[in-house]
């Protein structure tokens, strides 16, 4: 059995494979030993990935505590996040190595970075913390979104810190952007459909959310949850519809096939063979198509500048089709298909709830990844 291999795979057996040396040469250490180690779990006996290891992980350490040094004399207001990162790479070596008995044997006393990680933790969290107070004192939507991703990170250095978490719930309140949905109005006939539609498209948004802080609400839903001010309004209308417009064609065919065994003929000497002649017929192919199509008209309005932020048109369209026919001569004239249409009878179209949610379908398949894109950026 032949084995084919992706690119990922291939990849990944490549980077298991390395000792990590092309790595070494390049300065990264840290990837450098991560590399060796896991050469030496496969391959314990590798040469080349023990020297690695005894090579890199010094270096990785030095580099670390040189960056950490840095850092710690800085004024940067992120700082201590810096070094926490840094502390957790030097652990990470150590644990790694730890699992890894053919390394271990050049190191068995591993440099663990406990202590000082924790404490870092603490004055990290308190610099986050610090940095979401100032956010909130600018009061905008997205210095609350910044405080929310301050105070996210406090309670990931050190849960439960302060009141971190009410700030949290607080700051996540102001930075969201609520919009309202209008329902999309038609004809009462296409109501349903119409609904269905539009939930379609407020499902998908909050199934794969594009932005945590963006909240879609109905009408009632809006007034249910007494939101007094939403930020936008996003409205959906259709410019204009028709919905299973009739167009009936007719194409006539004359057929002919030739060699075709027609039957037998007696020769002179009494010897029958098979006799070949040429066959024709005239094919009638009847077609009924049922076009369904419209515009829909998309704008976001900001409720609280009374403007229309974006505005955009998606068409879409459905045909609906059934063929059936009937010829005159020689059916061996014939091949499966035309024969097929020939035994098929008028078949009746979709009801016109269908043949909506049909031509919406390719609309539906605009409107979602523009409206994902839209409030990505908010």
């Amino acid at each position: 059995m032949r084995i084919l291999l992706t690119p990922f795979i291939i990849c990944l057996l490549l980077m298991s494979c390395s000792s990590g040396k092309k790595a070494f040469e390049r300065g990264d250490y840290f990837n450098a030993t991560l590399q060796a180690v896991n050469r030496l779990r496969n391959n314990p006996n590798s040469d080349k990935a023990l020297q690695a290891v005894k090579d890199s992980y010094p270096m990785s350490l030095n580099y670390f505590q040189g960056k950490i040094d840095y850092a710690l004399s800085t004024n940067s207001p992120f700082k201590y996040s810096e070094v926490v990162a840094y502390y957790e790479n030097m652990n990470r070596l150590s644990d790694e190595i730890s699992r890894c008995p053919a390394a271990m044997n050049f190191f068995p006393k591993l440099n663990y970075y406990t202590s000082e990680l924790a404490q870092t933790r603490k004055l990290a969290a308190e610099e986050q913390y610090q940095s979401g107070l100032v956010n909130e004192k600018i009061n905008t939507r997205l210095a609350w979104k910044d405080a929310y991703l301050n105070f996210q990170q406090t309670d990931q250095y050190a849960p439960g810190y302060k009141d971190v978490r009410r700030r949290m719930e607080d700051a996540k309140y102001n930075a969201t952007l609520r919009v309202v949905v209008e329902q999309i109005t038609v004809p009462r006939s296409y109501q349903l459909s119409s609904d269905f539609f539009l939930n379609q498209i407020i499902e998908t948004l909050m199934k794969y959310r594009p932005n945590e802080f963006v909240e879609y609400y109905s009408p009632e839903a809006a007034a249910n949850a007494r939101i007094k001010n939403p930020d936008q309004l996003l409205k959906m209308s259709f410019d204009d519809f028709v919905v299973g417009q009739i167009y009936d064609k007719e194409s006539v065919h004359e057929l002919r096939r030739d060699s075709v065994e027609v039957g037998t003929v007696t020769l002179a000497d009494g010897k029958k063979v098979k006799a070949y002649n040429t066959v024709k017929a005239k094919l009638t192919v009847y077609r009924r198509e049922l076009i369904s199509n419209g515009v829909l008209d998309v704008t976001i309005v900001d409720l609280a500048k009374n403007s229309i932020v974006s505005q955009r048109k998606f068409p879409g369209q459905y045909v609906w089709f059934v063929e059936w026919g009937s010829f005159n001569g020689d059916e061996r004239a014939l091949n499966d298909k035309q024969f097929a249409i020939c035994k098929r009878k008028p078949s009746p179209p979709p009801g016109p709830q269908d043949l909506f949610i049909e031509f919406t379908k390719p609309i539906f398949n605009q409107v979602t990844p523009f409206l994902k894109s839209f409030y990505q950026k908010y």
